[in-house]
C-alpha cells in the first residue's frame, strides 16, 4: 500500500521526536524526584514569555536601532529564556541540556551563571538574585514541565493525569493528556490544558501523531476540573496548549485552540473561560494554524490575534478580530515560517512594541528563518517596517524581556550563538 506524504511526514516527526527523547537532546526529560517549590517571591521566564500562554510583551522600546549583542555559547542552542531588570539575564540552554546564563548591558555580555544539566523545554526562576529551574517529579510526562501555584506544583504526569502536589499530599485528576501537553494560566488558581490524548488525527506537526481532544481548565486550589469541552471525531485541538488572552476587548480572558480535522483541515476557535464556544475562524483546507499572540495590533488599537496559516506551507500571517459573536480575518501578508514540521517548539514569534511608536508590532521570523521581521497591522492591511538579521537559520525560540526604564530587550538563537537587541 503506498505511503502518503502526510504519513511520511508523521513518520520523520516521530523519527525526530524518538531521538529528542534521548538523554542529551532538546526535550530529554531530567527528574529529581522530590523537587521543591520556589519561594513565593521568584520571578518566572517562560518559553512562551507569560503564565498565559500569550507570547506577548508589554511595554515600549526602540529595537529598531539596537546594534545586536553576540553570545558565544559551548554547544547547539535550543532554548532561550530572560529576564530583566536594569539590565537583561539570557539563560542558554543547549541541546545537552547544559546551561549558562549571560548578562547583556551597554553593548555587552558577560557570563554571570553556569548550570548543571536542567529539564527541557525549561521553566526558570528567579529569587534572590539568583536563576534556577523549576525541577521534574519523577512522574512528570517527559515532554512538558511542572508550574508553581501558591506552594503547588501542578504538572501532567507520564500516565496522562493532572497532578496537585503539595507538602500534605497529592491530587491526581484524571486528563489522559499528552505527553507534551503544558498547563497555562487562566487566573490565579486556574489552568488550561488539553487532555483525552486521541491518534485519530496523524498530522504529526508537533513531534508525534497524538493531540488533545479536550480542552480541560482546572482549579488547582479546589482540585477540581471546572470545565471540560470534548470534541467529536474527528476533530482535534492540535497545538500544545491553548492561548488564553483577552480577545474581544471585554475584560475577560478568553481561550484560543486551533481544531483540526483530516475532512475540514484546521480553524481558529474560541471559548470563554466557561468553555462555551464563541466563535470560529474561516477554513483554508488541510494544514496547521498557529496560535501566536493577542495583542492591541489594531489600526484603531483593538486586540487581534496573530496566527501564521500553515507555516510549513502557505507561510502566511494573519490577523483576527472577535466582534459581535464573528472571528474575521482582518489582514493577511506571505512569507513567514514560524514554526519547522516535527518540532515541539512552538515559540517562534513575540508581540510588542518594538520601535516606540504606541504600536503593537508581532516580531516572527521570513520564510528562510535567517531573520525576525516586525508585522504591522495598518489600515489598508500589513507593513514590515523593518527587521532583524539572526546571522544564521534560527534554532530556539524567540524571546524577549520587559527592562527598567521603559526598555525592552529580545533575543534569539542559532547553532552558532544567541544574538540580543537590547533598547
Amino acid at each position: 500500500m503506498p505511503v502518503t506524504r502526510r504519513e511520511l511526514l508523521a513518520a520523520l516527526g516521530s523519527a525526530t521526536t524518538a531521538s529528542a527523547g534521548c538523554a542529551g537532546s532538546p526535550g530529554a526529560a531530567t527528574h529529581t524526584g522530590t523537587p521543591t517549590v520556589p519561594p513565593t517571591e521568584a520571578s518566572y521566564a517562560y518559553t512562551h514569555l507569560q503564565p498565559s500562554g500569550n507570547r506577548f510583551i508589554p511595554g515600549r522600546s526602540s529595537i529598531a536601532d539596537a546594534d545586536p549583542v553576540d553570545i558565544a555559547v559551548d554547544g547547539r542552542p535550543a532554548w532561550l529564556l530572560a529576564f530583566g531588570n536594569d539590565a537583561s539575564y539570557w539563560t542558554i540552554v543547549t541541546t545537552d541540556g547544559t546551561a549558562t546564563t549571560h548578562r547583556v548591558s551597554e553593548g555587552r555580555s558577560e557570563r554571570v551563571g553556569t548550570h548543571d544539566r536542567v529539564p527541557q523545554p525549561p521553566l526558570a526562576f528567579r529569587a534572590d538574585g539568583d536563576i534556577a529551574f523549576v525541577d521534574r517529579p519523577a512522574d512528570c510526562a517527559d515532554f512538558t514541565h511542572p508550574v508553581v501555584s501558591e506552594d503547588r506544583l501542578v504538572y501532567v504526569a507520564a500516565d496522562g493525569d493532572l497532578v496537585i502536589r503539595r507538602a500534605d499530599g497529592n491530587r491526581r485528576l484524571s486528563a489522559n493528556a499528552p505527553v507534551d501537553a503544558r498547563l497555562v494560566a487562566v487566573d490565579a488558581d486556574r489552568y488550561a490544558l488539553y487532555g483525552a490524548q486521541t491518534d485519530r488525527y496523524r498530522h504529526g506537526a508537533l513531534g508525534d501523531s497524538t493531540e488533545g481532544g479536550s480542552l480541560l481548565v482546572v482549579d488547582a486550589a479546589s482540585g477540581t476540573v471546572d470545565v471540560e469541552v470534548t470534541l467529536d471525531p474527528p476533530a482535534v485541538f492540535e497545538g500544545l496548549w491553548p492561548l488564553v488572552a483577552d480577545v474581544d476587548g471585554d475584560g475577560d480572558s478568553e481561550l484560543v485552540t486551533t481544531v483540526s480535522d483530516s475532512t475540514a483541515g484546521a480553524r481558529i476557535r474560541v471559548y470563554g473561560a466557561d468553555g462555551r464556544e464563541l466563535a470560529t475562524g474561516p477554513v483554508y483546507g488541510s494544514g496547521w494554524r498557529h496560535q501566536l499572540c493577542v495583542a492591541p495590533f489594531g489600526p484603531d488599537g483593538r486586540p487581534e490575534l496573530a496566527v501564521v496559516r500553515k507555516p510549513h506551507v502557505d507561510r502566511t500571517v494573519e490577523f483576527y478580530r472577535l466582534a459581535d459573536g464573528e472571528l474575521t480575518v482582518t489582514a493577511t501578508a506571505r512569507g513567514y515560517a514560524s514554526h519547522t514540521y516535527g518540532s515541539r517548539n512552538v515559540d517562534g514569534a513575540l508581540a510588542a512594541d518594538l520601535d516606540d511608536d504606541g504600536r503593537r508590532e508581532l516580531l516572527v521570523p521570513t520564510t528562510d528563518r535567517r531573520t525576525l521581521a516586525t508585522v504591522r497591522r495598518t489600515d489598508t492591511g500589513i507593513e514590515t517596517p523593518w527587521s532583524l538579521a539572526l546571522g544564521g537559520s534560527l534554532a530556539t525560540n524567540v524571546t524577549g524581556v520587559a527592562l527598567e526604564g521603559d526598555r525592552l530587550a529580545v533575543g534569539a538563537g542559532t547553532p552558532d550563538g544567541v544574538r540580543v537587541w537590547q533598547g
